[in-house]
């Protein structure tokens, strides 16, 4: 995906056949970063930044964890700085040198997407939803009986117009306000089927 920003080009994109240390990779990036070995990573997401297309900063981030790829509610760009979730973490860097600032675990297996609310950020776990700071403080945190993932078709995680409305495996609907208060818990409604006694069969 490529995104301006002032007057810079910013390319972030999936790059799941880089190597390290390769001269055959796509993309020879300025800067890697990979804690783990590379036989562990399930996701390798790379950021380039031209300026009047010249490159003037690159890197690639080797992650494992829940794998992810890129998408327009994977990254955001503001005050001169790059935040990006790749598996269950979140990377900030500098704009347009890619300095790291800080980077951060917070879902236990993934994070699905990250998101502006308000002054803050959101962040759309497997497990657990959170709101962080731009400095990746954690302001709150919310869990619910079941994975924030849906089986029948609802829309598992949508943030509102003043809450946030979740649906977990099991179809439970939470609405949390902004500052992570459950305000309404809607569980699941099983019907069972209306089955006849004997006599009524027989009858």
């Amino acid at each position: 995906m490529k995104v301006d920003y002032k007057n810079f080009e910013i390319e972030v994109i999936d790059d799941e056949n880089h190597t390290l240390n390769s001269t055959k990779n796509l993309h020879q990036y300025q800067t890697v970063y990979c804690e783990e070995s590379e036989f562990h990573s399930v996701s390798k997401h790379g950021i380039i930044i031209k300026e009047h297309g010249i490159e003037i900063s690159s890197l690639i981030i080797h992650e494992f964890g829940g794998a992810t790829t890129i998408s327009d509610d994977s990254f955001i760009i503001e005050d001169d700085k790059i935040w990006i979730r790749i598996c269950n973490k979140i990377y900030c860097f500098s704009i347009p040198n890619l300095e790291l600032i800080w980077h951060k675990e917070f879902d236990f297996a993934t994070n699905f997407s990250f998101h502006k609310l308000e002054n803050d950020f959101i962040i759309y776990g497997e497990v657990e939803i959170f709101r962080i700071t731009k400095e990746g403080e954690i302001i709150w945190r919310f869990g619910g009986r079941d994975i924030w993932v849906s089986v029948d078709g609802k829309n598992p995680f949508n943030i509102e117009t003043d809450k946030i409305r979740l649906c977990d495996f099991q179809s439970n609907e939470y609405i949390l306000d902004f500052d992570g208060k459950e305000l309404e818990f809607n569980p699941r409604i099983i019907e069972t089927a209306n089955k006849k006694k004997w006599w009524q069969i027989f009858g």
